[in-house]
This record gives C-alpha cells, sequence and structure tokens, in this order.
C-alpha cells in the first residue's frame, strides 16, 4: 500500500491538492514535472484511505480527486517539500495520528483550520515567515503541548487554540498587535504565558480561570505576575431563572487589574490582603515573590507589605525555586527575606529531600543551623 498525491501546475509553481494513502509514511516530493511544490491545498489529506502501491503523482486535471471526507486522516508520519509556502483550509484537519511535523522554513501561511483535531499532535514550531494565525488553526488538538511561536507574528485569530486542554505555555513574541477573542477557551493547562503590553489583556485572561503565571513586556522592563486559579458556582436565590454568581478564591478579581491595552498596578496591589483570606499561604507567598523579583512599578508602600509577607512564608517559595532548578531565584531569596537559623535548617533539609546538591550547598553557606539535642545536625550530600 501507498500514497496517490493529486497535483496541479501553474506558472511554473506545483501544488498538492490531495492525498490519499493508507498511513503509511509519506515524503512529498520537492518537485512534479520539474516544477517545485509550494502549497498543499484545501482538505489536502482529508480523503481517506485508498488503494495505491509506492507513491503515485496524479495530475489532478486529468482525473478528479475524490472528495473530502470528515472521517479521521490516518497519516502518522509525514515530510513536507522546503518550497512549501502555503497550507490551506482544513490540510491536516482530523489526521488523528499524526504526532509530529517539521514546518518548511519557506512557509508564510496558514488557512483556517489547518491542524483542527490533530489529535496526536504534541508538539509544533511554526517558521519565523508566518505572521498569522488563522482562526481555529490548532482547535481541539488535546495532546498540543508546546507551541513555539514565529518571531515575527503580528495576529492569533478567534479561538487559534480552542480547546487544547494540554497547552502548558505560550510565549507571544512583541510583534503581535492583535488577539481574536476565545484564543485560549477550554485551555485549562496553560500555567504560563508571557506577551507584551498594547494587546487586549483582558480578551486573553477572560478564558483562563487557572493558576497563571504571566509575564507582561513593556519597552523598558517587564512584570510578572501570580494570578490565582478561581471557581465559581451560581446559586437561585428566588426561584426560577434568577441567579447569584459565588466566586471562590481572589484569582477572579485580579484579572479585572488587566485592561485591553494596560495594566492597573495599584489595583493588583491591593488585592493582596484579599489574597491573603482568600487563598492558600503558598499562593499567596507566590504572589508577592514574583512582585518582588520582578518590581516594575512597584512602589514603597507595597513592597514592604510583600516583604513581610515574603519573610514569614519563604518556604513555599523554596518548593517553587526547587522545582524550577532556580539557583538565582535562590540567591534574590536569601537577600530579600535572610531567614532565620530554624528556617534555613528546614530549608536545607527541603533541599536534601528533593536532591539539589546546590542547594544544599549554598544554603549551608554563611548561616547558623539550630542545634539538636547538644550537637549539630548534620546532611548527606
Amino acid at each position: 500500500m501507498g500514497w496517490a498525491v493529486y497535483y496541479t501546475i501553474s506558472e511554473g509553481e506545483a501544488a498538492v491538492v490531495r492525498c490519499v494513502g493508507d498511513g503509511s509514511p509519506l515524503a512529498l516530493p520537492e518537485t512534479v514535472g520539474g516544477c517545485p511544490v509550494t502549497s498543499l491545498g484545501p482538505d489536502c489529506f482529508a480523503a481517506g484511505a485508498g488503494a495505491s502501491d509506492g507513491l503515485r503523482l496524479v495530475d489532478a486535471a486529468r482525473e478528479p480527486p475524490p472528495a473530502p471526507v470528515r472521517a479521521p486522516g490516518n497519516l502518522s508520519r509525514l515530510s513536507l517539500p522546503e518550497g512549501v509556502r502555503t497550507i490551506g483550509d482544513r490540510a491536516f484537519a482530523r489526521c488523528g495520528q499524526l504526532a509530529r511535523l517539521r514546518l518548511p522554513r519557506a512557509l508564510t501561511s496558514l488557512g483556517p483550520r489547518a491542524f483542527e483535531q490533530c489529535g496526536a499532535l504534541e508538539h509544533i514550531e511554526l517558521p519565523d515567515g508566518v505572521t498569522e494565525l488563522a482562526e481555529y488553526t490548532f482547535s481541539q488538538c488535546r495532546k498540543l503541548r508546546r507551541v513555539t511561536l514565529p518571531a515575527r507574528l503580528e495576529r492569533l485569530e478567534r479561538q487559534a487554540f480552542y480547546n487544547c486542554t494540554a497547552l502548558e505555555a505560550l510565549d507571544l513574541p512583541d510583534t503581535v498587535t492583535f488577539v481574536g477573542s476565545g484564543l485560549f477557551m477550554n485551555c485549562r493547562s496553560l500555567a504560563r504565558l508571557s506577551l507584551p503590553i498594547g494587546i487586549n489583556l483582558s480578551v486573553l485572561l477572560s478564558d483562563l480561570s487557572n493558576d497563571l503565571d504571566l509575564t507582561v513586556r513593556y519597552p523598558d522592563g517587564a512584570a510578572r505576575f501570580f494570578l490565582p486559579g478561581f471557581s465559581y458556582e451560581y446559586e437561585d436565590i428566588i426561584g426560577p431563572r434568577i441567579w447569584r454568581t459565588i466566586t471562590y478564591g481572589s484569582g477572579y478579581l485580579y484579572r479585572e487589574c488587566f485592561s485591553s491595552r494596560d495594566v492597573d498596578f495599584d489595583l493588583y496591589e491591593s488585592y493582596f490582603d484579599l489574597a491573603q483570606k482568600q487563598d492558600e499561604a503558598a499562593t499567596a507567598a507566590r504572589i508577592a515573590w514574583y512582585r518582588l523579583r520582578w518590581p516594575y512599578h512597584l512602589a514603597p508602600r507595597p513592597r514592604e507589605v510583600y516583604l513581610a509577607y515574603l519573610r514569614a512564608h519563604s518556604l513555599p517559595v523554596l518548593d517553587l525555586l526547587l522545582e524550577e532548578d532556580d539557583l538565582a531565584g535562590l540567591e534574590t531569596l536569601l537577600a530579600l527575606a535572610p531567614p532565620a537559623p530554624e528556617v534555613r535548617g528546614e530549608m536545607l533539609l527541603r533541599a536534601e529531600r528533593a536532591g539539589s546538591v546546590r542547594f544544599a550547598a549554598r544554603l549551608l553557606e554563611g548561616g547558623d543551623l539550630p542545634r539538636a539535642g547538644g550537637a549539630d545536625k548534620s546532611f548527606d550530600l
């Protein structure tokens, strides 16, 4: 079994309009009839299985390709020609077995729903020539964890990542000027987001109710925030059709600090008292830590409030630093909130349990550890 590749030729360039095969690996040719392959047409891999031996090239002008079908495609491995500049609408839609794909550097255009329902796709890197993500480009790619966006990306249209439930982090380049609605709808695993100031923050954050590590980049620096997750429910208070929304956690209010164009820093700092009351100590400690370590537009008074809290709750921050193996962060933590001997001792124990020799060695420097039973504690490094 193999593949039948239907093509057209126009003005010295070849376009692949439909591929029909049995799911075996496919390497599309760089040229057809002496012409470079420069585009993949709409619904390119949406024709289902067919009977063919090896690779058969078919002139679509002489033998029309089969019509697209809605059944999941069986494409599993694919090599694309380096000259491909355009990938049409729904080109890989429903290719549920396609787990990885390297896109050619010449690529400049991706059509709407190009990778919709590619349920096995886990990581993809978009070439720098792509300046726009069309609507629903990666919608319902439920295993997609990592996406490397182009350095010159300008627009992300609506719901480009709709239902990408495994997406973990995303870095929007400084060139982005527009984001559409519902971009991260149901992206419940998205825990880290970095973006430039000037795009519609309120639209982006409206889709994200989970814990979020958010970096906002300015021309003269960057601010990093931790937005706690929140939940809500509806309560029927006066019979049918009259409801009250009950929200749990400070995260909902924190998101109101981010408008369509900027951040209200004063409002953000004002919610810290509420966060201490409604959220766990580890959450409040992370809020304080991010503002202290990246103190963009941090006024003296909230800085002292954050410092006081960090001095009393440095251990949750240490756990975060150990998880990220962030030794530079440990240096900053020790400088901002020098621990008492008993706290340093607990820090050392946690570093030892985490198996971090570097953290343990640093914590042993320049600080007295508590004594127990008349003898110094010892630590196996």
